[in-house]
């Protein structure tokens, strides 16, 4: 489990901190079909339509304060998501593995966008360890990303820039001295 649809929405809005910037920039991965699609196409079997855009700024806005809390260690507000899900229509289908065993998967019966990413994100936050998603722990950073590590030790969101930039920011303290 990765929860990578999980992180890629609720970072979707959080302000990024380009290199040798001051201050953080604003940052909204869903400004637009073509900018959604770009961050949501590995999770999708078809595009977001610009009129499904709103249905996936909502259902982005209820996993980022779902993942918030989570983060937190206080109990999520599930009812917005459980809100969006009431309007979708699905069913279940079985499926075949490449290994030849059965599953079920649940389909929805108007493939919208909105309800591909809608299952999506309840199957993974149903099975994420809480523990392991987290905020990078850089205090100019506050993209959350889920630890994947067999340790559960990582702790930054990435490598470049915020793991290499703690690194050099703590041999520089250390040179001082």
């Amino acid at each position: 489990m990765t929860a990578s649809l999980v992180v890629a929405l609720a970072n979707a809005h959080a302000p990024r901190r380009p290199p040798h910037a001051r201050a953080p920039v604003a940052y909204d991965a869903l400004t637009d079909a073509a900018s959604a699609n770009d961050l949501l196409e590995p999770f999708l079997d078809h595009p977001i339509r610009p009129h499904e855009l709103k249905a996936v700024r909502a259902l982005q806005t209820a996993v980022a304060m779902i993942v918030d809390d989570l983060i937190a260690g206080s109990p999520p507000p599930l009812e917005a998501l459980n809100k969006l899900a009431a309007h979708q229509a699905t069913t279940y289908a079985l499926e075949r593995r490449g290994d030849g065993t059965l599953r079920t998967t649940l389909r929805p019966q108007r493939p919208s966008a909105a309800a591909t990413l809608l299952i999506g994100v309840m199957n993974e936050l149903s099975g994420l360890e809480r523990s392991r998603l987290r905020r990078c722990a850089r205090h100019e950073c506050s993209l959350v990303f889920y630890d994947a590590t067999r340790s559960g030790t990582q702790r930054w969101h990435a490598e470049r820039p915020c793991g290499l930039r703690e690194r050099q920011r703590r041999h520089r303290r250390h040179g001082l001295r």
